[in-house]
């Protein structure tokens, strides 16, 4: 089988599939990745200037999650990204948890690296990462401990390996890790 058919059996195979999006996700729409600021990580028509952001179009794979999720496919997105292109997309806000902020929403302001996450938010982050029995993280180099956002990535891959009690009934499950870069997890 190929890789793409085995996602897209993890997916439909999936009681509760969630994606978890880093700026990697964003890049090929111009803006920078954050946390490398690597000049090669943006599209190749270059980066945005700031003050354009708000008139970046989606890209394709923020227009394929908002799909997955019409089709009943993605339940969640954890985006760390404050862009607002999955909204562009079509993904309701209902839909998404905008865990270090957002640009477009002035009652959830952005939280840089370290600094602490809003505590609703993460709540609700660590009931989905329970509920969750497949994880898609996007575009991330999952460089985060494993104490904030990363743990919706992490607890599904542990659970899949046998290093977590398992979910009830017969689920596959576990982490999908689609990325430019390296990141821990990947020999997991």
């Amino acid at each position: 089988a190929t890789k793409v058919g085995v996602l897209a059996d993890l997916v439909r195979g999936a009681h509760r599939c969630v994606a978890y999006a880093g700026a990697g996700l964003s890049t090929a729409a111009g803006i920078g990745d954050y946390a490398t600021r690597a000049e090669a990580s943006v599209a190749p028509g270059g980066r945005v200037d700031t003050k354009e952001w708000t008139r970046v179009p989606p890209t394709k794979a923020h227009r394929v999650l908002a799909a997955m999720h019409r089709a009943g496919l993605l339940h969640r997105l954890v985006q760390q990204n404050h862009d607002g292109l999955p909204q562009r997309a079509g993904m309701p806000q209902a839909a998404i948890n905008e865990i270090h902020g957002s640009w477009y929403d002035p009652a959830n302001p952005t939280v840089g690296f370290g600094e602490p996450l809003r505590e609703d938010l993460f709540a609700e982050m660590l009931a989905e990462e329970l509920r969750c029995d497949l994880c898609l993280a996007l575009g991330t180099s999952l460089c985060d401990t494993p104490s904030t956002a990363d743990r919706v990535a992490v607890v599904p891959a542990l659970r899949a390996m046998g290093a977590l009690p398992p979910w009830p009934g017969e689920r596959i499950g576990g982490l999908v890790i689609v990325s430019l870069q390296r990141t821990r997890l990947d020999d997991a």
